[in-house]
């Protein structure tokens, strides 16, 4: 019986994310493990600020902030051992989350 593993991660910037990327798909290579990448949409969020509280109502600064998502697929039963590396290597500013079905 074949497990399905879909790793959601997400990243508020672009570079490590990239980075995390080519990190997997090289590690996936090594163990001969067929995987499948997808992009998901950027996700904006902005938020406003008001530069002085009292008077100026019409004075603010506005912010965006950016997360970018991506899905591996992997339709391949994995080791425990693989699941330990693909979490303990990441870099902290990427969440990760596992799902298998």
């Amino acid at each position: 019986m074949k497990n399905k593993y879909q790793f959601k991660i997400k990243s508020l910037n672009k570079q490590t994310l990239i980075v995390y990327k080519k990190f997997l798909v090289k590690l996936l290579g090594k163990v001969q493990i067929n995987y499948s990448f997808f992009n998901l949409p950027t996700k904006q969020n902005k938020i406003t600020l008001l530069k002085s509280p009292h008077v100026n109502k019409t004075a603010r600064e506005q912010f965006d902030v950016k997360f970018y998502s991506n899905v591996l697929q992997i339709n391949e039963n994995l080791n425990s051992e693989i699941i330990k590396i693909i979490f303990s290597n990441k870099p902290k500013t990427i969440k990760l989350s596992l799902r298998s079905f």
